[in-house]
């Protein structure tokens, strides 16, 4: 069996101090470049003009979204009429395979 590789800290920090501090830090460079780009956006003149580009994209976009959540529930409803005419042709009425 191979050793494990060991991290090497200053005396008195445990691995898990080091992995807490590494989520702390990423999430706060996360944080800090989504706030940036919040406030260019917002802010700027430059960012309001990619916003009024970039929002008839998304109304598109997530119209097409509503259209596959349909288009997904239609598909799951036929399904679940298959199951249950093949369930009564055998003998044995039982829900749906796909119901919530």
């Amino acid at each position: 069996m191979k050793p494990r590789a060991r991290v090497f800290a200053p005396r008195g920090v445990k691995e898990d101090d080091v992995d807490e501090r590494s989520r702390v830090l990423t999430a706060t460079v996360l944080g800090a470049l989504a706030g940036g780009v919040w406030g260019w956006l917002y802010l700027t003149e430059n960012g309001r003009r990619v916003r009024s580009q970039i929002e008839p994209k998304l109304d598109d976009f997530m119209r097409e979204l509503q259209n596959v959540r349909g288009t997904v529930e239609k598909a799951k409803t036929a399904a679940n009429e298959g199951w249950r005419s093949l369930n009564e042709m055998a003998g044995s009425p039982s829900p749906g395979r796909w119901s919530a």
